[in-house]
């Protein structure tokens, strides 16, 4: 019999990898962490799905499918993914393939992809989350200040500046998303960083 659970939250990872793929992933999630399938719904690439593989463009930005999700609004127990320990039954989850430093092109899919996925399950912005906004975490995951990314997402800020906030993070060793005081933070920086206003 089907679950009645509903999606709530959206989590937004990072692979911890300079390259990979869904494939690579989900090898890794079975035979690493004894798992049935990859634990991400989705994986956005970076354009590196093999360590031998440079850069390739057309890969950039692309989104893979992972864990199984069908179209309906209903979480059924095949669809449950494992991303967020005690959060798994009640989110979606998806990776963007990198460890600090991301692409523009996997940022504007980023966008689209959370864009698309709080429309479908008729959620605001406030539950799209990074992995280290999960209360019970050590995480830094993704590595992206989700404050900003957020405001990037509701177009307050623009591309540009979502770059700028992700270098100053790295910056300080993202001490902030660690203490869990990053919204504190983003909010002293988008006032020091005036061009942030004109997104």
């Amino acid at each position: 019999m089907p679950s009645s659970r509903r999606v709530k939250e959206v989590y937004i990872h990072c692979s911890a990898t300079p390259w990979g793929d869904v494939m690579i992933f989900d090898e890794w999630h079975r035979l690493r962490r004894g798992w049935s399938a990859i634990g991400y719904h989705f994986v956005v690439l970076n354009g590196r799905p093999k360590a031998d593989v440079r850069y390739w463009s057309f890969l950039d930005g692309q989104v893979q499918p992972g864990r199984h999700l069908d179209d309906d609004p209903v979480y059924e127990r095949d669809e449950v993914g494992a991303h967020v320990a005690g959060r798994n039954s009640i989110s979606i989850g998806f990776c963007l393939v990198g460890l600090d430093e991301f692409t523009p092109k996997q940022l504007v899919t980023a966008k689209t992809l959370s864009l698309t996925l709080l429309a479908h399950f008729g959620l605001g912005f406030n539950a799209l989350k990074g992995h280290y906004e999960d209360p019970n975490t050590e995480k830094t995951c993704p590595n992206i200040p989700c404050s900003a990314f957020r405001d990037y997402i509701g177009d307050k800020i623009s591309l540009n500046v979502l770059q700028k906030c992700i270098f100053d993070q790295k910056e300080l060793n993202w001490v902030n998303l660690h203490e869990k005081n990053e919204e504190e933070w983003y909010a002293e920086w988008i006032v020091k960083n005036s061009e942030a206003k004109d997104g």
